[in-house]
């Protein structure tokens, strides 16, 4: 089983965020945060991985998060090898938060998104240099056995130099795992900035060259990882894993029955979650096409994992299908292997449309 944990509080809502959380929430609705999941978590299985998100996790107080694990690590049995990930914001962490997490957890994501601190001031990130540079002291010391960071390409007024510059400086500072991504224009998001596809799409072959001649390649459309390093609790999902979500805002899969939970105030009365039930061919042609969003793709072995798998041919009708409504040079098929090529998975978008339509 995969474990998702969503805490949803932060110190304000970046401009650019999508994601369900609470700017300035009090210590009070963090600690009842807390007390409901010590009196609610039930574990469904062992865990291969868990991941901890947000929002930011590591706004919680030291004694808090010392908490937090604690219960984790006392209802939670792992897997040898269990992958524990945290999200972080540097202007939350601390030496005692880094110790913490050091002690606890396997991999840390770092929201940096840029190294620069006007680029940073126009999407609305509210971090300073000072902060930065000493969470990156603080995590480089700690010497995490993983760590990754978030970094936004083709943001207006960052040049292409200053962002491989910023690609530069995490790399120096250890980081085995950088996660690229090009600004959206989420509903949810309060910042409305122009997007640049036609810039963003040229970027992306210079980032996966300037990367990978750096001993990190390319593995998922907005991720890339020295070997060994990869987020494996993404890759569980991507192949169909299943998922427990848990806390507010937080989705989880079962098997056939697909749930969200709604606010902070709605989880805390006990309010059960939205629902939706996936019949089998739908969840597997969901599978299949989300992880197409990797560089690997899909193997006859890998198939056969899927729980409840269908035939192999039957993925190759499938694929060939939508090769024939769609460019030829975006796909990779043998009996061997089903995979997107470097343009492919720039419209990965348009694949997946045409594989969950399939058999409608």
């Amino acid at each position: 089983m995969n474990y998702y944990f969503h805490v949803p509080f932060c110190t304000s809502k970046c401009g650019y965020c999508a994601f369900y959380s609470l700017p300035g929430a009090g210590d009070g609705l963090m600690e009842k945060f807390l007390q409901h999941l010590e009196d609610t978590f039930v574990p469904c299985g062992r865990a291969e991985t868990v991941y901890i998100g947000g929002g930011t996790p590591t706004l919680l107080s030291e004694k808090q998060l010392e908490r937090f694990f604690k219960l984790l690590k006392s209802r939670l049995e792992f897997v040898p090898g269990a992958e524990i990930s945290c999200e972080a914001n540097p202007e939350s962490l601390t030496s005692g938060k880094v110790a913490l997490l050091r002690e606890n957890i396997t991999r840390l994501s770092m929201g940096v998104q840029s190294f620069d601190p006007e680029v940073r001031k126009n999407i609305g990130r509210k971090c300073s240099q000072t902060a930065l540079e000493n969470a990156l002291e603080l995590v480089e010391k700690a010497r995490f056995p993983h760590w990754n960071a978030d970094l936004i390409f083709a943001l207006p007024g960052q040049s292409d130099e200053d962002f491989f510059k910023g690609v530069d400086a995490a790399l120096e500072r250890g980081v085995d795992h950088i996660s690229c991504y090009a600004l959206t224009a989420e509903e949810n998001a309060a910042l409305k900035l122009p997007e640049d596809d036609e810039r963003a799409a040229l970027m992306m072959p210079r980032i996966t060259e300037y990367l990978a001649q750096r001993g990190i390649d390319r593995y998922e459309i907005s991720n890339f990882a020295r070997p060994g390093c990869y987020c494996q609790h993404n890759v569980n999902v991507w192949r169909g894993g299943l998922l427990a979500g848990i806390g507010p805002a937080a989705s989880g899969f079962d098997g056939s029955v697909r749930y969200t939970y709604g606010t902070l105030e709605e989880w805390l009365s006990g309010k059960n979650p939205e629902t939706d039930v996936i019949s089998q061919a739908a969840r597997l042609n969901e599978i299949f096409a989300v992880n197409l969003r990797t560089v690997a793709g899909w193997t006859p072995e890998l198939w056969n994992n899927v729980p409840g798998h269908d035939d192999w041919q039957m993925r190759q009708n499938i694929i060939r299908t939508a090769a024939d409504t769609l460019p030829e040079e975006w796909f990779i098929i043998s009996q061997e292997r089903i995979a997107l090529t470097g343009d492919g998975l720039l419209f990965w978008n348009s694949v997946a449309g045409e594989i969950f339509d399939y058999g409608a």
